[in-house]
């Protein structure tokens, strides 16, 4: 007998729709889900997309600035390089200027020089020559002041001189071992004579040291600090002298003047510097000496010091490197024979083509006793001593004389005419210190114009 089908009830019944409803309603989900998953990756690869066109664009965008900004500064750097072109073609054609003005103007004082000193040198010999005895006391003090001022007007231009040489580069060291006593010796006649017109005592202390370094730079160096030293004291003295340190020796100018203020010892070294001080007022000068002092003391590696107190007096000083004593090498002396005997006069003969020239020299030289000679040639000259069957004693000539013949040239013409060859010195105001220096190596004692009447008096052993 077949088994009855069991009636469903009410809940059973009920119950398969719900499942089967929870069924599809989780797989309608999953399917949402996944729709949801796939739109939302669409979106994303949209929206991705998007961004890196909008990055693209923005990228373009700014390219196209950088690039703008970059012509720009391209131009400006063009122009800029374009402008540094002219300024630097300008600079070297303001320099190249610059040095031709200054080469000018060293020609210029140098042919400036020449002519100016000639006829102040002849000045200074007619003033030499005045015989004071018979002047009255006022007219005495008239012709001291004179020669003052003519020598003030020759320093000035040695003064610029150097200056000019050392602007243009001219100057070129040239070192030599020497006794600093030659070089003393050699300024302390010349001095002497200038302080005493001043009313003071210059002393020169000797050394026997030996220094390396460019005699005739070192010679302008304390040319200038004593003739300084000089100038601005007024009373007491001024002292030269030398101490012998571990580094070198230190060349010392002691003076009893006015002093300077702490605060401007070093400004003094500046050209054109003039120390605000009313007893410094009172003298002469153009704040060039010690600027000059300090420039060359460059050039030779010299270490230059200064010390001083107002109203008691100042040192300046420079230390010299030692050099290496020549032990067969004799001190310099002004004469390369000796003196013309005590029983009569040395003769000197003088050769320039100025005729003012001559006359102060022979007139100079017969003041101080001499017997004289003079001429425009050396032939000429070798006419009067042969005639008379004279020899001299010294022969003096001007280096520049006329139809281009050299003094150098004069002398020689002259020497040869003796067994043994007169000593001779050549008188110049050409500033070529190479010049110099050829001359001296050939023998010559050269002597500046306008003329150290106080060397010339040395080499002629007058009394001063």
């Amino acid at each position: 007998m077949a088994a009855k089908r069991k009636k469903p009830t009410r809940r059973t019944a009920g119950a398969v729709p719900l499942k089967r409803l929870r069924e599809e309603n989780a797989a309608l989900r999953k399917t949402v889900r996944a729709l949801m998953d796939r739109v939302e990756r669409a979106v994303d690869s949209q929206g991705l997309s998007f961004s890196w066109f909008q990055a693209a664009a923005k990228l373009e965008q700014t390219v196209r600035l950088r690039t703008r900004e970059s012509e720009l500064l391209n131009d400006r750097l063009k122009r800029e390089l374009q402008s540094r072109r002219e300024i630097e073609l300008a600079l070297k054609q303001a320099k190249e200027q610059a040095e031709l003005a200054n080469q000018s103007k060293t020609r210029f004082l140098a042919a400036a020089s020449h002519d100016l000193r000639q006829p102040l040198n002849s000045a200074l010999l007619f003033l030499e020559s005045v015989s004071e005895e018979g002047l009255p006391k006022s007219d005495r003090d008239l012709v001291r002041r004179s020669r003052l001022a003519l020598g003030a007007l020759n320093n000035l231009l040695g003064t610029l001189l150097d200056v000019a040489r050392l602007d243009s580069g001219d100057i070129r060291a040239h070192l030599t071992d020497f006794p600093i006593a030659t070089l003393l010796e050699r300024l302390g006649p010349e001095f002497q004579a200038l302080a005493r017109a001043a009313g003071i005592e210059l002393r020169v202390r000797p050394s026997a040291a030996w220094v390396r370094t460019d005699v005739h730079l070192l010679e302008t160096v304390l040319r200038n600090l004593i003739s300084n030293a000089i100038r601005y004291t007024r009373q007491g003295g001024v002292l030269v002298a030398c101490r012998a340190q571990r580094s070198g020796l230190l060349i010392c100018v002691y003076d009893t003047g006015v002093g300077i203020e702490g605060a401007h010892l070093e400004a003094i070294f500046s050209p054109y510097y003039q120390v605000p001080n009313e007893a410094r007022r009172m003298n002469t000068g153009i704040g060039l000496g010690l600027s000059i002092v300090s420039r060359i003391a460059a050039l030779l590696s010299l270490e230059r010091w200064v010390r001083s107190r107002p109203g008691r007096g100042s040192l300046f000083a420079v230390r010299v490197p030692y050099g290496k004593e020549q032990p067969l090498a004799a001190r310099t002396e002004a004469w390369a024979s000796p003196p013309a005997p005590e029983d009569r006069a040395p003769l000197v003969v003088v050769v320039d083509d100025n005729e003012d020239a001559l006359l102060g020299m022979a007139a100079v030289l017969g003041k101080w006793g001499c017997r004289v000679l003079t001429a425009q040639s050396g032939t000429d000259i070798l006419v009067q001593l042969i005639s008379q069957d004279l020899t001299p004693d010294l022969i003096l000539s001007d280096y520049h004389l006329g139809n281009g013949v050299k003094g150098d040239e004069a002398i020689r013409e002259i020497q040869q005419e003796f067994d043994r060859a007169p000593p001779a010195a050549i008188m110049t105001s050409d500033p070529d210190p190479d010049l110099r220096k050829q001359l001296q190596g050939r023998g010559f004692t050269v002597l500046d114009k306008p003329l150290n009447l106080a060397q010339l008096k040395a080499m002629l052993r007058v009394p001063a």
